[in-house]
Formats: structure tokens, sequence, C-alpha cells
């Protein structure tokens, strides 16, 4: 389980990641951008988890971690 406190980013998977740009190119705040031909989360501050990046990737390289909440805690 993933403590509540953790910062609740998207997951690049580099090696699913065939380094299209579709998802730099979807971002509305610039927080992707492209480091050694992959997408990378260049500015975790801009990222507003809209999930546009997840949709548009079209390996399914890209998750964005969703809370649970549940009566008595959370799960992820």
């Amino acid at each position: 389980m993933i403590p509540i406190s953790d910062p609740w980013m998207p997951r690049i998977d580099r090696g699913l990641c065939t380094g299209c740009g579709d998802c730099i190119a979807r971002c509305p705040t610039g927080a992707l951008g492209r480091k050694e031909d992959k997408a990378t989360l260049v500015q975790p501050a801009l990222c507003t988890y809209c999930a546009a990046c997840e949709d548009v990737c079209p390996v399914g390289a890209i998750e964005l971690p969703y809370l649970i909440v549940k009566q008595g805690g959370y799960e992820t």
C-alpha cells in the first residue's frame, strides 16, 4: 500500500514507452518532456492530474495511480 503522503504522479513505464511524443504534445501544462528519447515527468509540480497523457498513450505506458477511499481506510 502506498502511503497517503506520497506524491500522486503519473507513472511512465520507460520499457513500454515508444517515444512517440503524443503524451508530451497533449499535456496542457508542460509537465511532460523527453529524456533519452522517452517520455518523462520533467516538471512534476506542473502536473494537474488531468489524465490526458494516460488517455492518449497508444501503448498504455502511462498510468495514474488512483486512491480509493473506504470507510476505515484507503487502498490503491
